[in-house]
């Protein structure tokens, strides 16, 4: 359906604050870092020695650390200014970056935007030779090379803001950035210590899986040496990267969020136990899954227990722990305020929770239904279909919940599309590998075939556009401006939201993730300017259908 539009520009007026400023400076200081880490990654980084390795490995170290110091300071900003008059004044400091009359302070800078670009490249030049050798001494490389990469930072940022607007935000800030330093610490140690334990977790897991297995399985046999089980079909080393640490880690911070943002629902510091549980309960589930993992090798289906499954397994595990975890904290009246009450709030807050379900289930079960498939497969996923109906089922139980979108859309959704469509194609070419059709699919009949593509053609133009752009768009966008997102007109969205949406989105695509972010940036700016959902759908479903055309008109199966 077309309609006409009274938006004579599809970007929103970009008005910066200091949050907005602070983003945009680490997005670009993000995004550079990982494009030059790639040209001094190189194979004689495994045989540095002397101040060479010493460098490495103290940058190795630093960067982590800055990391953990910049999410730990980020963190008690945020909490101080929740609770004391800090976010008072940073909001004042905010509208005079924002709303100050002085040129500087509201618009970028380009001499230093220049001087920033002219230093990065010095920066990534020297990348290439750091590690390399060469007739440059090491010690005065690596020092022009350190130099140089916090002088094109400053730069950044004095292209951003006047020095005195960041001097200004640091003072805001008290002592808060001293007392970040023993929480990015203790990251760090935690780190160090988990490495240690992988080997000790490791046999524990094992141990377990062998209870286990050997009562379905006789003729098991174990070499603890190697922690290896094998069967008279099959056999399973339990290394330490199976150890089950990394679902504990995962488990430790998904708790830690939850807890954090239902802070106020929960009785502290009993609450604090729904984290070893959860911990607990991933770690056993990771040894459920080693043991089904070695009775379907055994059962005859090895291709489908080394790759599909092995693959999938671990995540489903986390997922459904994570959701048996949340699902029941919420309902334990010895945890959580408000379970069994059916008073107003709680009545808001379920009412909240079913509009962020009806925007966030189409896109999780096309996800489940994927991790589902592949466990399920050899290599190839011939259960892709599955997403089709996943999606459809979602969409169809939540319909009401879309009533007040306004999905309607005008010439310029799909030319949004054409032109992400484009760019897509341009990042493809230089960032992907080639690739004909799959092997397995080109073995089917040519029915079975046609129906394959016909049902991946259907995703990727119709369920995929809607089911994202609903999480990504609908949901995350505008929740990122109020709790009450479903309230929030896509025309009071800012900058900000858009951004932080954009790259979450972004990061889901691979090895494309900096495409992704352009997409999601242009698909946010066309809903907010537009005020429609169907605006950035169409723009969606225009650039997936374009991709499909080249997908299956000119072989380009790297795509899909």
């Amino acid at each position: 359906m077309f309609t006409p539009s009274s938006s004579d520009s599809l970007l929103p007026r970009p008005r910066f604050g200091l949050l907005g400023r602070l983003l945009a400076a680490g997005a670009v200081l993000g995004i550079e870092t990982l494009l030059i880490s790639g040209l001094i990654q190189s194979p004689a980084l495994e045989a540095l020695t002397g101040a060479a390795k010493v460098t490495h490995d103290i940058q190795h170290w630093v960067f982590r650390f800055a990391i953990a110091y910049l999410g730990s300071l980020a963190i008690l900003l945020y909490l101080r200014g929740s609770g004391t008059s800090t976010g008072t004044r940073m909001s004042r400091l905010d509208g005079a970056i924002a709303n100050a009359a002085a040129p500087d302070a509201i618009a970028l800078r380009v001499q230093w935007l220049i001087v920033h670009a002219v230093l990065l490249t010095g920066f990534a030049s020297m990348s290439t030779s750091l590690y390399r050798g060469g007739d440059i001494p090491f010690a005065a490389l690596a020092l022009a090379w350190h130099g140089c990469g916090l002088a094109a930072a400053l730069a950044l940022f004095a292209a951003i803001a006047p020095l005195h607007f960041w001097l200004g935000a640091l003072r805001q800030t008290g002592a808060l950035p001293l007392y970040s330093l023993l929480p990015a610490a203790g990251a760090l140690l935690v780190f160090k210590l988990s490495q240690w334990l992988w080997a000790p977790a490791a046999a524990v897991t094992f141990k377990i899986v062998s209870l286990m297995v050997h009562p379905l399985v006789p003729s098991l046999h174990t070499d603890v040496s190697t922690l290896t089980l094998i069967t008279d079909h099959f056999a399973v080393q339990v290394s330490e990267i199976c150890s089950g640490l990394e679902g504990v880690g995962l488990m430790l911070a998904f708790c830690t969020a939850w807890l954090f943002y239902f802070r106020r629902e929960y009785i502290f510091p009993r609450a604090l136990i729904i984290a070893p549980i959860g911990m607990l309960l991933i770690f056993l589930l990771n040894s459920v899954r080693i043991a089904a993992l070695v009775l379907i090798g055994d059962a005859g289906y090895q291709k489908i227990a080394a790759v599909g499954f092995h693959s999938q397994a671990g995540w489903i595990a986390f997922n459904l722990a994570a959701f048996a975890v949340a699902y029941a904290a919420k309902r334990s009246t010895w945890l959580n305020h408000f379970a069994h009450q059916a008073d107003t709030a709680h009545e808001g807050a379920a009412t909240a929770y079913d509009a962020t379900a009806a925007y966030l289930m189409p896109l999780l079960a096309i996800l489940a239904a994927g991790m589902l498939a592949h466990a399920m497969s050899a290599g190839f996923d011939f259960l892709y279909p599955l997403r089709i109906v996943a999606a459809v089922g979602a969409l169809w139980i939540y319909r009401r919940s879309y009533a007040n979108l306004d999905w309607r859309f005008t010439w310029r959704g799909v030319a949004v599309g054409v032109a992400v469509f484009g760019m897509w194609s341009a990042f493809s070419y230089f960032l992907s590998t080639p690739m004909g059709m799959p092997d397995e699919l080109a073995r089917l009949s040519s029915g079975a075939r046609a129906e394959w593509i016909a049902c991946r053609a259907a995703a990727a133009i119709i369920t995929v556009p809607i089911a994202e752009e609903l999480a990504y768009r609908g949901f995350l966008m505008r929740r990122l401006v109020s709790a009450q997102f479903d309230q929030v007109a896509f025309s009071s969205v800012r900058w900000t939201a858009i951004a932080i949406s954009s790259v979450l989105f972004g990061v889901t695509h691979g090895g494309l993730w900096f495409a992704g972010i352009i997409a999601g940036a242009a698909y946010g700016a066309l809903a907010v300017r537009s005020g429609k959902m169907g605006e950035s759908v169409a723009a969606h479903a225009t650039t997936n259908l374009l991709l499909a055309g080249q997908v299956l008109l000119f072989g380009a199966w790297q795509l899909w």
